[in-house]
């Protein structure tokens, strides 16, 4: 399965640098060139870096590693090993997935000599972008995989309040005794609303610590289990890859945000003009920008403040009464 690793930990750079120097001397040997950077690393050098470490472990063992930088708008690959007597096994595709998952376009350097690198990062969806001439016997491949998600926004489906539904009986069970309530929230929870065909789960819990102990029934699920991924006191689970199909946000009751959201979606229920002139700016949005997220998300950001405001407002009066 794939771990999180702590270079920091002298045991575990001496183990990461152990699987390193047999994978990368494999391929020194497969493309000729023995002054490979990785080669010279030192157990110092692995936990001076402050690169993001995951490894493939099995039956308790390391059996492959994987590293990268996380900048904003990319992943930047800097190393993937899997030891010599473990190769063929899926276990660098495992890796890479676990990465790719982040979401983000990567880009990685590999040596041209190296073909069965190329065509693992080939098949994952990655294209060869620019050459670098390093040495007479050394030519650099760079290599990028975009990872564009489409921005689509559809009319209302009757059937999101039943996809709801059914996953939050799911959620039920793999929460356990943890579980005080589950919510539709956002868009899809808006009857007639147009959206991106997500639903929104919010989940109110007892311990926002305890679902960290549910991250593998979550996986079985096919969430990814991405902590608080900004929000502090928030647990976000997301499923379906770049074909995103469920949001799970999850706190302990009680939190501001679980009200936020609450009255966020009751106002819109409530005002049915101001939920059409929200719909209409999320359609215009995916029709401008219909492959950039980031645009889109941002181009929200203004009317999603003005309606937060007047749901306060409202919610407040209607409180009062």
């Amino acid at each position: 399965m794939i771990i999180r690793l702590d270079q920091k930990n002298k045991e575990q750079a001496k183990q990461l640098l152990h699987i390193q120097l047999a994978a990368y001397q494999r391929e020194a040997e497969q493309i000729g060139y023995q002054d490979l950077p990785p080669l010279k690393e030192t157990v110092k050098d692995i936990m001076e870096t402050d690169e993001i470490f995951i490894g493939f472990e099995k039956e308790g063992h390391l059996l492959g590693i994987a590293s990268y930088e996380m900048h904003e708008d990319r992943i930047v690959l800097c190393r993937l090993a899997v030891h010599p007597q473990h190769i063929h096994q899926g276990i660098g595709t495992e890796l890479m997935q676990a990465i790719i998952q982040q979401q983000k376009t990567i880009e990685l350097t590999t040596a041209e000599a190296n073909i069965p690198a190329i065509k693992l990062y080939e098949k994952l969806g990655f294209k060869q972008k620019s050459r670098l001439q390093v040495e007479n016997n050394l030519v650099l491949t760079k290599m990028e995989c975009s990872m564009l998600r489409k921005v689509e926004v559809i009319e209302y489906q009757s059937s999101w309040s039943e996809q709801f539904q059914d996953e939050h009986d799911k959620l039920k069970k793999i929460v356990g005794d943890n579980w005080i309530y589950g919510h539709h929230i956002g868009s899809t929870s808006v009857k007639g609303m147009a959206a991106k065909p997500i639903i929104d789960i919010l989940l109110e819990v007892k311990h926002i610590s305890g679902l960290d102990e549910c991250n593998h029934l979550f996986r079985q699920l096919g969430y990814e289990p991405l902590g608080e991924n900004g929000l502090k006191g928030r647990r976000f689970f997301r499923k379906g890859g770049l074909n995103q199909t469920h949001h799970v946000h999850a706190y302990e009751a009680g939190h501001d945000d679980v009200k936020r959201h609450l009255v966020f979606r009751d106002y819109l229920k409530a005002a049915p003009e101001r939920a059409k002139a929200y719909a209409n700016k999320k359609r215009q949005l995916a029709k401008a920008y219909p492959e950039d997220m980031a645009s889109y998300i941002n181009g929200k950001d203004a009317i999603i403040k003005e309606i937060e405001q007047e749901a306060y407002n409202w919610s407040k009066q209607y409180k009062d009464k």
